[in-house]
Parts: C-alpha cells; sequence; structure tokens
C-alpha cells in the first residue's frame, strides 16, 4: 500500500506546477487610465452611477450628493469596515444602526475590488464586512479605490488575501426578467447601485 501511494505522489510530483508570486504588479500609469476608463463605462452600461473622490474625506459629502440627486432620505447605513473613519458632521446625513430594511436607508460599503471588464465590484467576506448589505439595500453607494480596479477577474483573484469564506461579484443594480418578460429592478439586489471611485483606498 505503501508503494503504491508513494508512486502517485510521485507521478503527481513530477507534473505539479513550480511556484509562482501570485502578487499582481502594478500596470504601468498609461494602462492604469484605460482600465479606470473602461470601468467607468461598464458601470454605466450595468445602469450604475458613478463620482469621484479624491480622498475618504470627500466620501460623506459625495454620498449626501447622491441621496440628494436621487430626492431619497438622508438617511444611511454604514458598512462596519467604515464605521469610525468618515466624517459627517458637515452633512445632512443620519447615520443608522441595523441591517437596511425597504424604509429607504441607504448603505454606503466598501469593497475588495472592481473588474473593469464587466464594471463589477467584488466584495469579500471578513472582519470589517457584512455580505449581507450588499443584498439587502435598495440603494447601495459602495466605494471602490482607484488602485483597486484590475482589468479582469483573473487579477481579482490574485489580490485576495487568504480565502474568505464568501466572495460576492455584483454588476449594476438587481434585475430580472423571469415574471412575464417583464424587467424588475432590485429583485434579489439593489435597485439603485452608486459608485465612488476614491483615490485612497478605504
Amino acid at each position: 500500500m505503501a508503494d503504491s501511494r508513494e508512486q502517485i505522489l510521485g507521478r503527481l510530483r513530477r507534473f505539479a506546477r513550480p511556484e509562482v508570486d501570485l502578487a499582481p504588479a502594478p500596470p504601468p500609469p498609461a494602462q492604469a487610465g484605460a482600465i479606470l476608463d473602461l470601468f467607468v463605462e461598464r458601470l454605466g452600461a450595468a445602469r450604475a452611477t458613478v463620482d469621484r473622490a479624491a480622498g475618504l474625506a470627500e466620501v460623506p459629502a459625495a454620498a449626501a450628493r447622491y441621496l440628494a440627486g436621487q430626492n431619497l432620505p438622508a438617511r444611511l447605513r454604514l458598512a462596519p469596515g467604515l464605521a469610525g473613519r468618515l466624517d459627517f458632521a458637515a452633512t445632512p446625513l443620519t447615520l443608522e444602526d441595523g441591517l437596511p430594511e425597504a424604509d429607504g436607508i441607504a448603505v454606503l460599503t466598501d469593497c475588495l475590488a472592481g473588474v473593469a471588464e464587466t464594471g463589477t465590484f467584488v466584495a469579500a467576506s471578513g472582519p470589517g464586512s457584512d455580505p449581507r448589505l450588499n443584498l439587502l439595500a435598495e440603494t447601495l453607494i459602495v466605494v471602490v479605490a482607484t488602485g483597486r480596479v484590475a482589468a479582469s477577474y483573473e487579477d481579482v483573484w490574485r489580490m485576495l488575501d487568504g480565502t474568505p469564506r464568501l466572495v460576492g461579484f455584483v454588476t449594476g443594480a438587481s434585475r430580472t426578467a423571469d415574471i412575464e418578460q417583464t424587467i424588475e429592478w432590485g429583485a434579489h439586489g439593489p435597485r439603485r447601485l452608486h459608485v465612488i471611485l476614491c483615490d485612497e483606498t478605504p
């Protein structure tokens, strides 16, 4: 039995790939600009809206501006990873606890990365992350760091630190045509998706 086991393991070792460094190299500046442009284009195609922020200090005002522009209540639920890191004193927003319900509370969250080829944001479970917020919020505002917008899904997998229990991919507002072939928005996720591209990583 031991000889058979060693023979099998030996064959596997012969065909095993060598170890490789999975840390992604930063793209050249020109390529990084093209990746961001494609990300914004794909977000628009997926019925998401986009704003820019030079740093995290500008995120509260950007969130308030979006909600006011959509005539939505000035109420916000923060993801755990952003709690205590943003100053809303100069905005009219009211911060609330608990999971969002169908009563007009928007959610502001961060994410692991963005995917330029599809206009997708990627969220991974872990400390400071509550994946339920991405599914329960009717209005979802996501802070995406410009330095973490990848060209493809393969690049995002290389960004993962370990193996999260859950990795979620969200592309635009949730929609379905299962009922009489009529588009219904917000069927199994956010009805509205707004992305704040931030030059500072949350």
